[in-house]
């Protein structure tokens, strides 16, 4: 089976300049956890909800900022959070929509992450999340 066959097809995508908010709000719109980060190269990485949790998980984090604060922190763009080229010293873990399950499978559990960028070429084509994979091995199996 190839990462195509359970991918998530035609994926929201944003650019390192989308603010948080609205990255946030297209998350909430979709249902979805993972957004790939692009820009005019290819990928640059991706913004998972886990990552925008920085704000809700610190304990009266909006009561110590200002109105002024927080909306500052809703305004900066998602390239200050993102797990990218920008950050690390490597490449975004990337699949193409032609490789077996099981390279995908690898890649998450190995980086333990909850998603994959798709890549074909330098377009992101579909994200493949370990929900994914779990949805297709339930229907295998029942």
């Amino acid at each position: 089976m190839k990462v195509r066959d359970v991918m998530t097809s035609d994926p929201v995508v944003v650019s390192p300049d989308t603010s948080i908010e609205a990255v946030l709000s297209m998350m909430h719109e979709r249902g979805i956890r993972h957004v790939p980060v692009v820009d005019e190269d290819g990928i640059v990485g991706v913004v998972s909800d886990r990552d925008l949790t920085f704000i809700h998980s610190m304990p009266g984090v909006f009561t110590m900022l200002s109105p002024a604060d927080v909306k500052g922190v809703l305004e900066s763009p998602v390239a200050t959070i993102i797990k990218s080229r920008f950050l690390v010293d490597r490449d975004v873990v990337t699949v193409g929509p032609d490789d077996a399950i099981a390279r995908a499978v690898e890649a998450l559990l190995m980086y333990r992450i909850g998603a994959l960028p798709v890549v074909e070429g330098d377009e992101v084509v579909g994200v493949v999340s370990v929900v994914d994979v779990l949805r297709e091995a339930a229907d295998r199996w029942s």
